[in-house]
């Protein structure tokens, strides 16, 4: 019994640190050890098609403990990558934007157009870094665009 209701409130932990639009995944499977806090609102959802639409997305990110070596707060070097990933011979689009520096968390807002060369099929990935340490990451599989 006790086993059982330890390994509940670990996965509860675990599932509590990741927060983001329906039907995301985290990374874990991806063999990340992402950790930390990452939440990703977007707008529409599912992206808007290829074109010059852009989908509006908020992110929010927190060091947590992660950042001890440098005082639990993001450095110069933080960063949130955004990955679309469809086409596997093909040109997948990835984005990189810095991360406010001296700071323990933080909000920005993205406003990205989809790449012509993203398929309907596609996976949506958020990874939140700091000096090549995993922070956070969540993954979002859709099948459709928004037109």
């Amino acid at each position: 019994m006790n086993k059982n209701f330890s390994l509940i409130i670990l996965l509860l932990a675990i599932f509590s640190m990741v927060k983001a639009n329906d039907n995301w995944e985290n990374c874990f499977t991806d063999g990340l050890n992402a950790t930390g806090i990452l939440d990703v609102q977007f707008d529409p959802d599912p992206i808007f098609a290829p074109g010059p639409k852009v989908t509006t997305f908020k992110i929010k990110g927190d060091i947590g403990n992660l950042g001890a070596e440098h005082g639990n707060i993001f450095s110069n070097y933080a960063e949130v990558t955004v990955d679309y990933m469809s086409n596997p011979e093909g040109n997948n689009p990835a984005y990189l934007f810095p991360v406010p520096p001296g700071q323990k968390n933080f909000e920005m807002e993205l406003d990205i157009a989809t790449h012509s060369s993203v398929l309907q099929n596609h996976v949506l990935v958020f990874k939140l870094s700091d000096l090549n340490e995993d922070i956070g990451c969540v993954k979002f599989k859709r099948t459709a665009f928004t037109q």
